[in-house]
């Protein structure tokens, strides 16, 4: 992964507001603060006229590339809330009044460059309100600190053993085929190593791809096959110990309909041995850009602790 890590930056734009009365929604808050802002972000243009939803919403590659039709029905966008912090409870929340909230809105690449109409966008979002009834909140201010280099672990040899938190929900069930007979399929979708691994590379090479300088990969198979050789290592890690639980979460109704859109993903953690130290990297960097589905909507944010040496009494 060297040459691909170093391609990726991310601006992280932490957010505290607070609101002038109490409010409440029964309904996920990154949701609620992605689909806000992605309305305010419609009134957001550019000198040239264009609306940061537009500039959001097109896939910047060429028609030509190799993963243009692949990408082109849904694509993973140049942002994300991370909402980590923010009181939840199931799908809903409560803000107290007067009561300093934070939240990050992280801009990934090449989208750092949008910071100004970003900004903006999350103070019309901020100033409008939301919960239920809509409550205008107050911004009290928006720090940003950048990563050019969000590995923080330098690739090692040997052995380690490492502990996931995740801090929102995230989608680690693997997608069955229909119909599918295999032993893959009678896992009862619980979350390998390996499977988590793959998911993250594939999400950080996608992203150099798409919001990083050009990666050297000339077809899709090619792209695959280098990612495939990257995480294969992962399948001799082993499960410790897992501390899980699967949280369905709902999204705001669908504008015109009653309709949510409802989202999955374990909260808790999980510790596995028998770690390829060189995979560290790959897992900082994890802890940067997140992982799994519906990213925007704040899910997918983890942190990790690793131990390279003999293992000491960790925390239950």
């Amino acid at each position: 992964m060297d040459e691909i890590l170093p391609t990726l930056s991310a601006c992280r734009l932490t957010v505290r507001f607070f609101a002038g009365e109490r409010t409440a929604m029964r309904h996920w808050i990154g949701a609620v603060l992605r689909n806000n802002y992605l309305y305010a972000a419609d009134s957001i243009t550019d000198e040239h006229g264009t609306s940061l939803r537009q500039l959001i919403d097109t896939l910047p590659l060429p028609d030509d590339h190799f993963l243009f039709d692949r990408l082109k029905g849904g694509f993973p966008k140049g942002f994300f809330f991370d909402c980590s912090d923010l009181p939840v409870e199931g799908s809903g929340f409560e803000l107290e009044a007067n009561r300093v909230y934070t939240f990050a809105l992280v801009l990934i690449g090449s989208h750092a460059a949008y910071k100004s109409l970003y900004v903006e966008a999350l103070r019309q979002m901020l100033a409008r309100g939301f919960g239920h009834p809509t409550v205008p909140m107050t911004l009290v201010d928006i720090t940003e600190t950048s990563s050019d280099t969000p590995s923080i672990y330098s690739p090692e040899t040997g052995l380690a053993e490492v502990q996931l938190r995740f801090k929102t929900p995230v989608c680690l069930i693997r997608t069955l085929n229909a119909g599918g007979n295999g032993f893959q399929d009678k896992l009862n979708n619980m979350p390998s190593f390996y499977q988590f691994m793959r998911s993250l590379t594939y999400r950080l090479v996608t992203l150099g791809i798409l919001y990083g300088e050009p990666l050297p990969f000339g077809t899709r198979d090619e792209m695959e096959r280098w990612i495939e050789q990257q995480v294969s290592p992962a399948s001799a890690a082993i499960l410790l110990r897992a501390n899980l639980l699967y949280e369905r979460l709902r999204s705001t109704p669908r504008v015109g309909s009653n309709t949510v859109y409802v989202m999955g993903g374990y909260a808790g953690r999980l510790i596995f041995g028998n770690v390829p130290a060189g995979l560290l990297p790959v897992l900082a960097a994890g802890t940067v850009f997140g992982v799994g589905a519906d990213i925007n909507y704040g899910l997918g944010q983890f942190g990790m602790d690793c131990w390279t040496d003999k293992p000491k009494k960790r925390e239950k």
